[in-house]
């Protein structure tokens, strides 16, 4: 077998991970006792919940965007997860997030767009003029 990406150390022994159906996001838990969000290139965007035990197992239910857990000493928890739209508007440029990880800047004339890899969480955008903050 051949490796897909590059080998990450992540600082904590998972126990259980859970893709999204789309295959973009994943929960992972473990020996750290939180349920964390990573995105599929490997880019941990953020804590979901904390627990008292290693968390050795982790699912999302797509349809109402809850997550649960269980963990070693029996407890089960749930979170709501949402993905909160981020973006920015300057006069005819608009900004906004992908993936959590990109931003995609469009021209709403002409309707051209240039996407920027951040490869990492973006929590807010803004645009003025020619800049743009991340």
């Amino acid at each position: 077998m051949k490796p897909v990406g590059a080998e990450k150390d992540i600082g904590f022994d998972p126990c259980s991970f859970y893709f999204y159906p789309t295959g973009e996001y994943m929960l992972m838990g473990g020996s750290n006792k939180e349920i964390t969000l990573w995105n599929k290139e490997g880019v941990k965007l953020g804590k979901i919940g904390e627990m008292r035990d290693w968390v050795w197992s982790v699912a999302v239910n797509p349809g109402t965007k809850t997550a649960f857990a269980g963990c070693n000493n029996g407890a089960l928890a749930a979170y709501e997860v949402d993905f909160l739209k981020v973006h920015g508007l300057y006069q005819e440029r608009y900004a906004y997030r992908e993936h959590l990880t990109d931003v995609i800047i469009q021209h709403l004339v002409t309707e051209t767009r240039v996407k920027i890899r951040c490869r990492d969480y973006i929590k807010k955008i803004a645009i003025y003029k020619d800049r743009l903050a991340v």
